[in-house]
């Protein structure tokens, strides 16, 4: 994916909101059709700490995916939430929907009383990009609706992987009404760092972030199965269980024959523990 704007950078995996906010995003992100899901990926069965995060009241707009962590906060990529308070307060109409594996439609839906931005988010570098959305009510759980729980193990190569989302299925395409998933490994950090690189010069795209192992994690299915725009934010986890390594962040365009990167977990324990107190 390119760049509004004629910026040709690795695309950030965020989905559509509506002005002034975009307008605001559109150097950094290429908005997808509110219409937009993982490529290659298959439909998806009951995932209840997904969280589908849109723009607008009547009409759902997708904007990222999260995962509930507390009953209070979501976690999320902070690229999804950085330009969500232009006026210091989060926009009025910005929604977490659980419990649906639809994002225009069902579910129940929350409200949000603030973010939390890590400290250090590098939007240039796309660099400690996580963040959390805090709901104005407690989200009551169920066996519908359950926590995702925080694995703070360092993840190396070989783990099997499942992200969901309801990303573009492909480049420039509509997003996936349904939620999706795909299953991947995960990628040895210096391995991914030069594939990244590698096929960021086969595809001429310039200003590509390094990859940093210690800070995210890579993973790789194959050529055409890959995550996309509307995924960010959206929970990786180990296959079979409810334990998130991670959170979508960035890539090249998508599924492109190149690992998709997520920011690590294990990475920011001290910062999470302390932001979900």
């Amino acid at each position: 994916m390119s760049l509004k704007g004629g910026f040709l950078l690795v695309t950030l995996l965020v989905g559509s909101i509506a002005s002034p906010i975009e307008d605001d995003m559109s150097i950094f992100f290429d908005h997808t059709d509110p219409s937009a899901r993982l490529v290659g990926g298959s439909t998806a069965g009951q995932v209840p700490y997904i969280v589908a995060l849109t723009n607008g009241v009547n009409v759902r707009s997708l904007l990222c995916g999260g995962s509930l962590v507390t009953s209070r906060h979501v976690l999320t990529a902070a690229h999804c939430i950085a330009n969500l308070a232009p006026g210091g307060n989060l926009v009025s109409s910005l929604r977490g929907h659980v419990n649906t594996n639809r994002f225009a439609s069902g579910g129940t839906t929350y409200t949000f009383s603030r973010r939390i931005m890590h400290p250090n988010y590098n939007a240039r570098q796309i660099k400690n990009d996580l963040g959390f959305l805090v709901t104005s009510s407690n989200v009551a759980l169920s066996n519908s609706v359950s926590l995702a729980a925080l694995n703070f193990n360092f993840i190396g190569a070989g783990v099997s992987t499942t992200v969901h989302g309801w990303g573009r299925t492909s480049t420039n395409g509509a997003l996936s009404q349904n939620l999706l998933q795909l299953n991947a490994n995960v990628v040895e950090g210096g391995q991914c760092r030069a594939l990244v690189a590698q096929r960021a010069r086969a595809l001429n795209i310039r200003n590509v972030p390094t990859v940093d192992p210690a800070l995210e994690i890579c993973i790789f299915n194959s050529n055409g199965r890959g995550t996309c725009n509307g995924d960010s934010g959206s929970p990786l986890v180990r296959a079979g269980t409810n334990q998130q390594i991670g959170v979508v962040s960035w890539g090249l365009p998508c599924a492109r024959n190149a690992p998709d990167m997520f920011a690590r977990i294990s990475a920011y324990r001290s910062w999470i523990e302390q932001s979900i107190r």
